[in-house]
């Protein structure tokens, strides 16, 4: 018998009835243990045990629940019930509960084909293609990438028809959809100038999922390149404001037209919490990217994304033409000087007295309007 988990956060259908949903297996990617589980592995509605901690039942521990298997094209997820009858599921499920986002998931399967290696991506890995699950297991760590037990939460204790309830978890992008987007986590705050910092390579899955809001799920979650929305002052380092702001308007830009809706809620969420612990009013999310109705606030924000890009680029820019004794080209100065001047306008608008301001628009209005009358 093997083992095998993955990351994952907890939220509760029922209490009363001890409900989860929980992604124990993300298909098509290389793990920590250098095996790739492909789509197929598992069956449908298997039936399954979930173990106590740490996968107890092998050491003679009764069972603490049960549940089904249900796959997408991506996933693994056990729709499981514990025992809340007994004293056993009650004590994991009120344990799994109280873990929230540091709770992961592991399965006790057995390979149900000969061993096999493969390139995948460019690396070599273990392939997985058939797999007998025995039981489904909450554990501290794993091996797996991205597993958590899903939102679900009271609806058919509410009153609500089951049918109805099932179909609104699966479908509400917030319940379900963090499969690429990384769940919101709370972090220090800080509103310095965002300076793009640089992720050494070399870094755990953990470490690049803690300074970004989103993975590539289709890329390996090993290497840097598969991430994006870096938003914190390098690994480690506070959750950046500016940087928030800035993956907010990029969000409402056609920049994330390659995020599905479902992402961009999720992306928008994580960045959005940031901002709230911060006590910083949230942009709201376009439901269509690239949507150029913007209010001040939103306009402020995609300004400030669009000149921290321009920052970031010039710097580049620049140390390229270095590199070949040259400096930028005498147009692109005069552009960025312009953009200073324009910058240093809105830093006198922003001296200047509100009274004083409120003036100066009501002489501007007139003026206008004598110029419109002699014309």
């Amino acid at each position: 018998m093997n083992t095998k988990a993955l990351v994952g956060g907890v939220d509760i259908k029922s209490e009363a009835k001890g409900e989860v949903s929980a992604v124990f297996s993300t298909l098509n990617v290389i793990d920590s243990d250098g095996d790739v589980t492909f789509d197929g592995a598992f069956t449908d509605g298997e039936e399954v045990v979930i173990s106590g901690y740490g996968h107890s039942i092998w050491k003679g521990d009764v069972p603490v629940g049960e549940g089904t298997i249900r796959t997408t094209r991506s996933e693994a997820i056990l729709d499981g019930r514990f025992f809340m009858d007994t004293m056993a599921g009650r004590e994991t499920f009120a344990t799994v509960k109280a873990m929230r986002g540091k709770q992961q998931w592991s399965y006790g399967f057995d390979v149900l084909h000969p061993p096999e290696q493969v390139t995948f991506r460019g690396r070599k890995a273990n392939a997985l293609r058939k797999l007998k699950v025995h039981e489904v297991s909450p554990v501290w760590r794993g091996a797996g990438v991205n597993t958590r037990t899903l939102a679900v939460k009271s609806l058919v204790d509410g009153g609500m028809d089951p049918t109805e309830a099932v179909r609104l978890v699966k479908e509400t992008p917030l319940m379900t959809d963090y499969k690429a987007a990384i769940r919101p986590h709370e972090t220090p705050v800080t509103v310095k100038a965002w300076e793009y910092p640089e992720v050494p390579d070399g870094q755990t899955i953990d470490q690049l999922r803690a300074v970004h809001a989103w993975v590539d799920p289709a890329g390996d979650p090993s290497l840097k390149s598969s991430y994006g929305f870096l938003h914190h002052d390098g690994v480690g380092g506070e959750a950046n404001l500016r940087a928030c702001l800035a993956g907010i308007a990029t969000l409402n830009s056609t920049k994330s037209a390659h995020l599905s809706p479902a992402e961009r809620q999720a992306v928008y969420a994580h960045l959005a919490q940031h901002l709230e612990d911060g006590d910083r009013d949230v942009p709201e999310l376009k439901e269509t990217p690239g949507d150029g109705n913007l209010k001040f606030a939103e306009e402020a924000a995609d300004v400030l994304s669009r000149v921290a890009h321009l920052r970031t680029r010039t710097s580049e820019v620049m140390a390229l033409r270095r590199s070949k004794g040259k400096g930028l080209a005498a147009q692109n100065i005069d552009v960025l000087d312009w953009l200073q001047d324009e910058m240093r306008g809105l830093k006198r608008l922003l001296d200047t007295p509100q009274e004083t301001a409120a003036e100066e628009y009501a002489r501007f209005i007139a003026l206008t309007y004598e110029l419109g009358e002699s014309a």
